[in-house]
């Protein structure tokens, strides 16, 4: 899988969710322009995948679970990651951990096992915060020329302790534990 996929289905399909949704980001230059970088967002929704790749200024692979990931297989076209329902996603969590380790960005939405790829990788995390108009259901994309707002936060670094080839139970959990304390830190504060 390579960034390759990424930039392509950023670059061909970004100007079509451009022109649907009214897309502003803030703090873009927060996310950093070469290197791995695990990016936590708050916003669950079969849009998030296209409006965070069409939004961001750098191609991105997004690893989901829940609405955002309901695209499954077809996801796989652009690069980007599905938790299967109801059975191990070793597979693609290995997959996210080769993308981080060659320097790629990966979107996280909605996945649980964060701290698992945080503790092998040793990626930095920064948030991505998206104020979208409510649907009924998070199966719904918005309406179109809805206004949405990404607000993407500071790099954080992973904490040394919680970095290891082969990390124990307690550090994958207390580093998906830090990861999910830094986007709710994001949050509180606005």
């Amino acid at each position: 899988m390579s960034g390759s996929r990424a930039a392509h289905a950023r670059n061909l399909v970004g100007p079509l969710i451009r022109s649907t949704y009214r897309i502003n980001v803030h703090g873009g230059e927060n996310l950093p322009r070469h290197g791995s970088v695990l990016v936590l967002c708050d916003w669950n929704n079969i849009a998030a995948p296209s409006v965070l790749k069409s939004g961001l200024s750098r191609p991105l692979h997004v690893w989901a679970a829940g609405p955002a990931g309901l695209p499954g297989p077809l996801m796989s076209v652009t690069g980007d990651l599905a938790m299967p329902e109801g059975r191990p996603g070793i597979p693609v969590v290995s997959n996210v951990v080769e993308l981080l380790e060659r320097g790629e960005a990966v979107v996280a939405i909605g996945v649980t096992d964060i701290g698992y790829v945080l503790a092998r990788s040793g990626a930095p995390v920064i948030t991505a915060r998206v104020q979208a108009p409510a649907t009924k259901r998070p199966t719904d994309p918005p309406a179109r020329k809805s206004e949405i707002t990404v607000t993407m936060g500071v790099p954080h670094d992973l904490p040394e302790r919680f970095v290891g080839a082969r990390p124990a139970i307690g550090v994958t959990r207390a580093a998906g534990e830090w990861a999910r304390q830094r986007l709710v830190d994001e949050v509180s504060s606005e």
